[in-house]
């Protein structure tokens, strides 16, 4: 149930009336209820108070914490390194068959649409223990750096990774590629964080920022048991308008969002409209032998997603920013 109030939207300034609504915790199943509204001019689902204490919602177990190394033999990783040839160098018989033994990381066509090279400067703000990162190293990337405000206060980078905890107005230098991977969801200050970014990023460098974005069906069918609601991590939910606003404010155009959910809309929702959370003994994320889905159902959203994505309606995107001539 919503109801009209008067807040302001930290997006566009709209006074409202704009739409509340009351969310659960359900990634962890703590079950606490957090405030958000709608803006009725920009679309955007704000937050209406950023938790005091929201470390105790980023536990030592949440996942972009998990530590990670090396995966694979030798051979494997030889037709990684192949594989990303193919794909950022556009060459190689090795690597376009590779795909048949390995499979195909989404993050390399995302690379090659930021131009990016096996010796750009690469920063990953939100990176968690540098998870991807280290994939990033293994894939042959080579300058490959990592921030992070949780994270562990020394992470090993024994694979060259260098992970920095912090915030990003700490950083200095250029970079080529600045990707956020479901982090900027995450930030209290969006606009200030996309200024930082704008400072950071060569002139004929990219952003690629991947999120869950309210201009779905998702967020329309399940509204508060969407998964990816998020609360309270998630701060801001941006629709297609808020993130177009915020773009132009601090200096980027948006060159291209290309939508790209997955079944997870799906399941992870109506897991929460069931009352289960993420984390739960039986949710498909941690038993999926226990969980309430048969096959069937699971190939069904998957196909769903697809169409979704077809009709530019999935629940998570990906935006490709580059920095405009003159800010």
């Amino acid at each position: 149930m919503t109801v009209p109030v008067s807040l302001t939207c930290r997006i566009c300034g709209n006074a409202g009336p704009n739409k509340a609504y009351l969310a659960k915790e359900m990634l962890l199943g703590t079950r606490d209820e957090f405030e958000y509204f709608e803006c009725s001019n920009c679309g955007c689902l704000q937050i209406k108070e950023i938790p005091p204490d929201t470390a105790k919602y980023y536990p030592a177990e949440y996942q972009p914490f998990n530590s990670i190394g090396p995966k694979g033999n030798f051979i494997r990783r030889f037709l990684k390194k192949k594989m990303a040839a193919s794909i950022i160098d556009r060459k190689g018989i090795i690597g376009r068959l590779a795909p048949l033994v390995s499979t195909l990381p989404p993050i390399l066509p995302e690379l090659s649409k930021c131009q990016a090279l096996f010796d750009s400067r690469i920063l990953d703000v939100g990176c968690g223990n540098g998870r991807l990162l280290m994939r990033l190293k293994e894939w042959g990337f080579s300058n490959l750096t990592g921030v992070d405000l949780y994270v562990q206060d020394k992470i090993a980078s024994d694979c060259g990774v260098k992970i920095i905890k912090g915030e990003i107005s700490a950083l200095t230098g250029k970079y080529d590629v600045i990707m956020l991977h479901h982090s900027f969801e995450h930030m209290p200050e969006p606009l200030k964080t996309l200024n930082e970014i704008h400072r950071l990023l060569n002139p004929d460098g990219c952003a690629l920022i991947r999120m869950p974005t309210v201009s779905s069906y998702a967020w329309r069918h399940y509204g508060i048991n969407w998964l990816g609601l998020g609360a309270p991590r998630h701060f801001f939910l941006h629709s297609l308008k808020s993130m177009e606003l915020l773009a132009s404010q601090s200096g980027f155009r948006i060159k291209e969002i290309v939508f790209n959910s997955t079944r997870n809309q799906f399941w992870g929702s109506e897991q929460y409209l069931k009352g289960i959370p993420f984390n739960d003994p039986t949710s498909y994320a941690c038993n999926r032998r226990k969980s309430i889905f048969t096959r069937k159902q699971l190939r069904s959203f998957g196909k769903q997603a697809s169409q979704l994505n077809a009709q530019r309606q999935g629940d998570q995107i990906s935006v490709y920013l580059t920095p405009l001539k003159e800010k």
